[in-house]
């Protein structure tokens, strides 16, 4: 009886140092997911948030992104725009902030491909955005592409897909 209980408390120990080392040293594809996942948190925006918590949001958003992250996008009712660099970016993400009352932004269908090295990664999504509280909500296919730098995984580069109508 002595045995079996020391076993079970054995297997218990040992599930538990697996599961802390998994928290501790998630596999690349999921700290890339975990990743874009707090992107979509940090640029999501409630109603009534006070103007300096959102220049704030501004410094934490542009940190997701390496100092020569380029992103290109192509809206219906926008055009064809590329912003290139941090300090493009963040103009443009100050603007959206700015003039927005509220923001919600999701990703979802997020798949993971790392590169041979497993420093780089791309993820393809479905982005799902509404502003100012709009029950309509922007729906739009994405691809980031993202490097380790420094210990943390940065976006080089994101762009919309174009898809058939």
């Amino acid at each position: 009886m002595k045995a079996a209980l020391r076993l079970a408390l054995a297997l218990v120990l040992l599930g538990l140092l697996y599961w802390l080392y998994t928290v501790l040293f998630p596999s690349p594809e999921k700290a890339v997911l975990k990743r874009i996942a707090s992107l979509a948190a940090t640029a999501t925006i409630p109603a009534g948030t006070n103007p300096l918590l959102r220049a704030n949001k501004v410094g934490t958003v542009i940190a997701y992104f390496s100092p020569d992250a380029e992103i290109t996008y192509d809206l219906v009712g926008v055009g064809a725009h590329t912003l290139s660099g941090r300090d493009e970016i963040r103009e443009a993400a100050a603007g959206g902030f700015a003039g927005a009352t509220s923001l919600s932004v999701r990703f979802q269908d997020l798949t993971v491909r790392l590169g041979p090295d497993k420093l780089s990664a791309e993820v393809s999504c479905t982005a799902k955005v509404s502003a100012n509280g709009d029950q309509d909500t922007g729906i739009q296919e994405m691809r980031f592409q993202l490097r380790k730098l420094d210990g943390d995984w940065l976006i080089t580069r994101a762009e919309t897909v174009k898809t058939l109508q």
